[in-house]
């Protein structure tokens, strides 16, 4: 192929060029993942000719596959990376079970996340570029923008937009870089330069495309903790209730400092951590006073048992909380009981 009328992306980084589909579907395995090729009916093995070009941008895979032939891929494996794929001349169609039907062109791309499978029926013009990124080059970005671990791995909508703005203006800060690799000096070459690169390609995707971290990423946007980082701390907080905790175990559930876990409590709940904590136990201390007779454990061994070491701070709050001691909680109890085996 003449690089001198060749448009297509990565003219300078071309790896091979062959005529040989099960060369290609070698080249290409081995930069995406094992897939099946099958010639397209209308095409004879004599008028496929591919293209394969491939660099890397930190730690991003760009490639660039054109095969000049109808063909269709069969990716039957489950992906372990996340595979954004644009069609920079022809088309393609694609079917994914998580997605149904939909089409890879000029105005649509697609993006498959960890665990997903597809099936693509390609023009003979197609010319497919695609972004490999490994789910932990995604996560530490994610982890980055949030300000706190981010757990489950990120699923993305398959069908991609190009003509949705926010979109829009991601795939030409995309075709910037592409223009740079392909310039002698091009700064994309440079490490640190890749590096912010690489940052910018990866916050732009998880912005503009819709994903299962938008609600948080809005959240953070807005300078406000995500109520889901809230509630796992609520759930950890009631699984845990009747073990030690400090504000330091909590903070590190949220991954959060402990002044901004206070803040989202004070913001979300009107309360702080810590009052939220000795609420609930005091709930289970009253519960079990409520339902103890006389052969059961004193009001000590129930407050000790909750994590209430200072007997008067604890009686001071029990008070507060449920308008009497925790002694008069137990008297009304044992006469309830009373009473009620009189009544047998």
């Amino acid at each position: 192929m003449d690089d001198a009328v060749d448009d297509a992306p990565l003219r300078t980084h071309r790896t091979l060029d062959t005529d040989d589909a099960d060369s290609f579907r070698a080249a290409a395995s081995k930069l995406l993942t094992p897939h099946r090729i099958t010639l397209g009916s209308t095409r004879t093995a004599g008028e496929f000719h591919g293209d394969v070009r491939s660099t890397r941008v930190g730690d991003v895979g760009v490639f660039y596959l054109a095969q000049g032939a109808a063909v269709d891929v069969d990716i039957s494996e489950p992906i372990d990376y996340y595979d954004v794929i644009f069609a920079l001349s022809g088309s393609s169609a694609i079917t994914s079970r998580d997605s149904g039907r939909g089409v890879i062109d000029a105005g649509h791309g697609a993006v498959l996340s960890p665990g997903m499978r597809a099936r693509m029926t390609m023009s003979d013009d197609y010319g497919q570029l695609h972004l490999r990124i490994e789910r932990t080059t995604l996560d530490r970005r994610l982890d980055a923008v949030l300000g706190r671990p981010s757990g489950a791995v990120t699923v993305f909508d398959v069908p991609l937009d190009l003509g949705a703005p926010s979109v829009a203006s991601w795939f030409q800060f995309l075709r910037l870089g592409l223009r740079d690799l392909d310039t002698a000096g091009g700064i994309a070459a440079h490490p640190l330069a890749a590096a912010s690169w690489q940052d910018h390609l990866l916050t732009g995707l998880l912005v503009s495309q819709a994903n299962s971290y938008a609600g948080a990423l809005a959240d953070r946007a807005a300078g406000r903790p995500a109520r889901r980082v809230l509630q796992a701390v609520l759930d950890y907080i009631e699984e845990h209730i009747d073990e030690p905790m400090s504000m330091a175990d909590l903070a590190g559930v949220a991954g959060m400092s402990t002044r901004s876990l206070q803040r989202a409590f004070r913001d979300e709940l009107s309360t702080s951590p810590t009052a939220h904590v000795q609420n609930l136990r005091l709930d289970r201390v009253h519960e079990q006073l409520t339902a103890t007779d006389s052969g059961e454990a004193s009001v000590t061994d129930v407050a000790y048992r909750w994590g209430f070491t200072h007997l008067s701070r604890f009686a001071a709050a029990y008070r507060a909380r449920f308008g009497e001691p925790p002694s008069e909680t137990v008297k009304k109890s044992r006469s309830e009981t009373a009473w009620r085996e009189v009544r047998r």
